[in-house]
């Protein structure tokens, strides 16, 4: 009699991460997207770019294939860019304006 192994695939996982200024703005939007499935990982508290105290949340959820999460983005694609191309000093594929900072794909 032979034994088979079975072999499982590995969890996979998809991020997201988002600023706010106050502990009650973090709160909210951890409300909503807790919802989405999303689960808390770690925040932290720094000085931003700007020198503005700011929290920052890492979530992770399994992966769905869907891609980010709508709705959290602040700005479409179109002015991302346009904001890029007028500071050429930011490193390219980041939004650093407003209190959403994600990293956009290319």
């Amino acid at each position: 009699m032979s034994k088979t192994p079975v072999v499982q695939a590995q969890q996979k996982w998809e991020y997201l991460y988002f600023t706010r200024k106050s502990e009650p703005a973090l709160y909210n939007e951890l409300l909503v997207v807790s919802q989405e499935g999303w689960e808390l990982v770690d925040t932290h508290y720094f000085k931003d770019p700007k020198g503005v105290m700011t929290w920052i949340a890492f979530l992770k959820r399994p992966c769905s294939g869907a891609g980010p999460t709508p709705g959290l983005a602040k700005a479409t694609a179109s002015a991302s860019e346009a904001a890029l191309q007028e500071r050429p000093d930011e490193p390219k594929g980041f939004d650093l304006d407003g209190d959403v900072f994600e990293v956009k794909k290319e």
